[in-house]
C-alpha cells in the first residue's frame, strides 16, 4: 500500500500542475462536446479553462465539469451573452470557437461567436498592445505595431473574407458558411457592444468581403453570357442554363443582393430581345430561374426607397413576367411593378392595356351588362386611361362602355 502525502508535504507547484491536468482533462470534455466525440483536441487551449477558474463562480463551473457536469462551463462560452468578460477569456473563447467552427466543417454559429470575441476584445485596447509587444518582441516599429493593433478586432472578419472568395468560383460549403458568417457581423457587433467606430468598420469591411466573393462567383458566368452573345443571339434553353446557375451562387450566397442585381443587369438585354421578337416561351425560359432572385430584389426595394437605382429595371423584369401571364395575374404583377417604381413607362402603358382587357370581359356586345358589371367596367378604363392617355386600347374600351351605357339606358 502506497502511503498517503501529508498536506505539509504538498507543494504550490503540485497544486499548479493538478490544476492544469484538471483543466486539459476538461477541456478534452469540452470541446469534443462542443466539436464532436472525434474532433482532434487542441491541448493548448486549456487556457481557456484556466481564463474561466479566473472569473466569478469559476473556479466552482470548472469543478463541476471536471464530475461531468458541462452545462454551467458552456453557458460561460458565448461571448454574446457575456461580452463584459475578461480580455484574456475574451481571447481564448476567440480561438476555441474558431477550433470548433473548423472541426464542425465551419459551424457558422461558432464562426459568428469568434468574431463577436474578437470585437468585444476592441474594447481592451491595453490588452491587445500588451500582447503584441510581447509576441513581437520589439521586432516591429511601434507604428506598424499600433497600425496592427488597431486592426486586430477586424482579423476573424478578414479571416472569413479570404476563405469566402478562395471557395467562390467553386461554391463550396466553407465558402458558403465564411460568407453566411459576414451576413452576421452586424449582430455580432450589437452582442459585442462594440464602440460605433468599430461597428462601423466591421459592416463595411463584411459587406465589400461578400459583395468580392459574388463578383468572384459570378465572373464565370459573366464570360460564359458574354462568350454566348458573341455567338449570336442566345436562345431560351442557352438562357435557361446560364441563369440557372446565377440562381444557384445566389442560393450558395445566402441570398445575397448583388447576386440578384447582377441578375437583373445581366437578364434584361436578352429579355428585351425575346421581348421584342414576342418569343414569349424563350422569354420564359429566361425569366424562370430567376423569378425568386428578382421577387427577392422587388421586396429590399419596395422595403427602402434608397434603392431607386435597381427600381426600374426590377420593375422591367416584372414587366417581362407580367406578358407571358392571363390577364388577371398580368394585373397582379404589374402593379408590383408600379409599386417598386411608380413612374416606369412600360409598366404602365401595358397595365392600362391589361385594365382594357380586363374591362371587356364586362362589356358584352350583343346585350346590355348589368349596371354593376359597367360600373366596374366603368372604373377599370377610367385608371387605364389615368396610367398612360395613349395606350392603344383605351379607344376601344371608351366605344364598348358607350355602347353599354346607351343599352343601358343611362344619361351621358
Amino acid at each position: 500500500m502506497m502511503p498517503s502525502v501529508g498536506r505539509e508535504a504538498w507543494r504550490d507547484e503540485d497544486e499548479a500542475l493538478l490544476a492544469r491536468l484538471t483543466d486539459e482533462i476538461v477541456l478534452e470534455r469540452l470541446f469534443r462536446a462542443q466539436a464532436g466525440p472525434d474532433a482532434p483536441i487542441p491541448r493548448r487551449a486549456a487556457g481557456l479553462v484556466a481564463a474561466i477558474r479566473k472569473t466569478n463562480q469559476g473556479v466552482d463551473v470548472v469543478e463541476l465539469a471536471g464530475r461531468g457536469h458541462l452545462e454551467p462551463l458552456v453557458e460561460r462560452l458565448d461571448p454574446g451573452v457575456r461580452p463584459d468578460e475578461t480580455p484574456e477569456l475574451l481571447h481564448h473563447l476567440a480561438l476555441f470557437h474558431a477550433r470548433v467552427a473548423d472541426a464542425r466543417g465551419g459551424s457558422v454559429d461558432a464562426l459568428v461567436k469568434s468574431v463577436t470575441a474578437w470585437l468585444a476584445l476592441g474594447r481592451y485596447d491595453g490588452y491587445l498592445r500588451e500582447l503584441g509587444e510581447a509576441v513581437t518582441g520589439g521586432a516591429l516599429p511601434k507604428a506598424e505595431l499600433s497600425r496592427a493593433l488597431d486592426e486586430a478586432p477586424l482579423w476573424a472578419i478578414d479571416e472569413l473574407g479570404r476563405r469566402a472568395r478562395e471557395g467562390a468560383r467553386e461554391g463550396t460549403a466553407d465558402a458558403r458558411s465564411a460568407l453566411a458568417a459576414l451576413a452576421r457581423v452586424e449582430g455580432a457587433c450589437r452582442c459585442a457592444r462594440a464602440p460605433d467606430s468599430l461597428i462601423q468598420a466591421a459592416t463595411r469591411k463584411a459587406a465589400a468581403l461578400r459583395a468580392a466573393a459574388a463578383e468572384d462567383a459570378l465572373a464565370p458566368i459573366l464570360s460564359a453570357i458574354a462568350e454566348a452573345e458573341s455567338q449570336g443571339e442566345p436562345t431560351g434553353d442557352e438562357c435557361a442554363a446560364l441563369f440557372s446557375r446565377v440562381a444557384a451562387v445566389w442560393r450558395w450566397s445566402g441570398e445575397d443582393e448583388a447576386v440578384e442585381q447582377f441578375a437583373v443587369e445581366q437578364a434584361a438585354p436578352l429579355g428585351w430581345n425575346h421581348y421584342r421578337a414576342s418569343r414569349w416561351t424563350d422569354l420564359n425560359k429566361l425569366l424562370d430561374p430567376i423569378a425568386p432572385l428578382v421577387d427577392s430584389l422587388a421586396r429590399r426595394i419596395a422595403g427602402d426607397t434608397t434603392r431607386i437605382a435597381y427600381a426600374g429595371p426590377c420593375a422591367q423584369m416584372l414587366v417581362f413576367r407580367s406578358e407571358t401571364r392571363k390577364v388577371d395575374e398580368q394585373i397582379e404583377i404589374l402593379e408590383w411593378a408600379l409599386t417598386i417604381c411608380p413612374t416606369h413607362r412600360n409598366a404602365r402603358v401595358v397595365l392600362a392595356n391589361a385594365l382594357c382587357e380586363k374591362a371587356y370581359r364586362f362589356l358584352p356586345g350583343a346585350r346590355a351588362p348589368s349596371h354593376p358589371d359597367y360600373e366596374h367596367a366603368l372604373s377599370l378604363v377610367d385608371r387605364a386611361e389615368k396610367l398612360f392617355p395613349t395606350a392603344s386600347r383605351i379607344e376601344e374600351a371608351r366605344k364598348r362602355l358607350e355602347a353599354a351605357r346607351k343599352l343601358l339606358g343611362r344619361s351621358a
